[in-house]
Formats: structure tokens, sequence, C-alpha cells
């Protein structure tokens, strides 16, 4: 799969706002890397100043222990980082990383990268999250009116909104279970060290977000390239299905995007009320970003993460 035995993952842990990339110091925590990986992702705070108990145990560390634990401050570890720090594009220097890019990634910046020297090229990388309803709602609308006046030309309409709406939610569902396969199988595919063209298409596909994952204006998908997917399913739905069918069904599947673009940017920028069913999704997207990226694939539902063994940690 490319990425070797040797690669070790980030242990991130958070401190007032800060953090802390331990993996090179849990093997030497005089706890236990138990208590550290069970920690990972979290704010420490509570922990660390003996206020919480971890496991059963209960321990006040030494100012000693804050001293130590700054040089883990992934802050300073990016300091001076060419790519992080340049002020022209770095994304054709990504591939220079090498066996470290992996690494890399997975420790988050809480910035922006510039990616293109070209300020109308950059420019194209960045989307607010509105232009994504603004721009492909109106299309689930007429593609949704579309088949339920195809439909009632040979039912009535009680019958033609009830398969329009039967036909729409197998849509939203099969986007989901898009997401998940994408998500798994393609953002996290993990490329060769040795490729540095496999290296830019990951960075491009979702290594950016992993190390970027605040950056706002990259967290949705830009309407020209999403244009050209829906394009593509377009023919092939079309193709495939009766007209009212695939009317009804392709706008299911193209709401389904939006709903899931929508939710992934509240997931990261929202503040959802504790205990809620949002509350709950972002923190367990949260712990896909700081605590185990092997698992919590989906964003807008867990169904597929139930399905396929791979659901991650909601709020402890």
């Amino acid at each position: 799969m490319g990425i070797g035995a040797e690669e070790k993952k980030p242990l991130l842990v958070q401190l007032n706002g800060q953090y802390y990339d331990i993996a090179d110091f849990a093997p030497k925590h005089p706890g236990g890397t138990k208590v550290l990986n069970r920690l990972a992702g979290e704010e420490i705070g509570e922990f660390i100043r003996g206020e919480k108990r971890i496991m059963g145990v209960r321990h006040e560390h030494s100012e000693a222990a804050y001293n130590m634990l700054e040089r883990y401050n992934v802050n300073t570890i990016q300091k001076g980082d060419p790519l992080i720090e340049s002020k022209s594009g770095m994304l054709f220097k990504v591939g220079s990383l090498g066996s470290e890019y992996w690494h890399w990634i997975h420790q988050p910046y809480d910035g922006t990268l510039r990616l293109f020297d070209s300020d109308i090229l950059e420019s194209m990388t960045r989307t607010s999250w509105w232009v994504v309803p603004a721009v492909w709602i109106p299309i689930v609308v007429v593609f949704s009116v579309i088949s339920v006046l195809s439909f009632s030309s040979s039912t009535d309409v009680y019958n033609s909104v009830l398969l329009w709406s039967a036909w729409f939610v197998i849509g939203v569902l099969t986007w989901t279970l898009t997401e998940y396969s994408l998500h798994r199988w393609v953002f996290h595919w993990k490329p060769s060290p040795k490729s540095p063209n496999q290296i830019l298409l990951h960075f491009l596909a979702h290594g950016l977000h992993h190390k970027t994952p605040m950056d706002g204006d990259r967290l949705v998908f830009p309407p020209v390239p999403a244009a050209l997917i829906v394009g593509f399913f377009y023919v092939i739905y079309s193709n495939t299905f009766q007209w009212p069918v695939f009317c009804a069904f392709g706008a299911g599947k193209l709401f389904g995007y939006v709903m899931y673009d929508m939710v992934h940017y509240y997931l990261h920028h929202g503040s959802p009320r504790p205990r809620s069913n949002l509350h709950f999704r972002k923190v367990y997207h949260h712990n896909h970003h700081f605590k185990n990226f092997d698992v919590g694939f989906g964003i807008s539902t867990s169904l597929w993460d139930y399905v396929f063994h791979t659901l991650g940690m909601g709020p402890l």
C-alpha cells in the first residue's frame, strides 16, 4: 500500500487550545502508553492537573512535566517548516516529503496553506460554504418537479409524489454509501512515499484537509470540479434509469451531497448544543481527525461505519 511499517502515527492531545504530538514520548511515559492512547485527541488539562481520573488514576503533574510537554507542541515543531511558512505556492513541493508525508499531514496546522503562486488559481481553490447550496439546491428542486410531473403522466398526483419520495430517499441513501466509500477507500488511500505524483494526488484529494482542518474556505467542494463529476454521473444514471426515476434518484443523491458538505462544514465550525445529535457528530468527526483517522469515516451518518465495522468514538 505504500507506507511502510516503520511509519508512526501522531498521538495528539490538547492543552489550553494547543495541540501536542506526544507519539515519541508515549513509550517513556511513567504512567504507561495506554493512558496516553486513551486520551488521544482530548483536552488533558483536568487530567494533568490531577482534577480528574483516567483509568482509575488521578495524578497532579509537576512543572517539569509541563516543560517536557512543551517540547512536543505542534506549533513549535512546525516552526521553520518551509511548506507551511512559504509565501509562494507549495502544492508541487509536497511530493518531496516522501516517507514523512503521512505523519506530516496528520500533525494539524491551524492556518491556511498557499497552494499556487498565481492569485487567480489560488482563489479557485477557495469556496465559501453558502456557494454549495446556492448552486445545487435549485437543481435539486427542478429535477424533483420534473420527476413528479413525469410520473403524473401515468398515475395520479398522490402516487407521483409517493414514487418521487421513494426514489429521492434511495438517492440520499446511495449518497451516504458513496460518501463513506470515498472517504475510506479513496481519501484514506495511502500513497507510495516513493511517488511524488501519488503524494500530490492524495494531498489534493484529502491530505490538505487533514493538514489544515480548520481552513473554512477549503472545507466544501468547489462547484466547477463538482460539475464535472455530476455530469459524469448524469450520463451514467440517465442511461440506467427511466427518466422520472432518474430525476428523483439524481435529485436525492445530489441533495445528500449538499447536506454532507453543509454538515461537514458545521462539524468543523459550528457550536452544537451539548448532548445533541450534532454535538455527537462533531465529537465523532473531531476524533477521526485527532484521535484515530483509521475509523469514523461517516460524516453525515454513522450507518456505514456500523455496517463495515469502522465505528469511531463519540463524546467520553
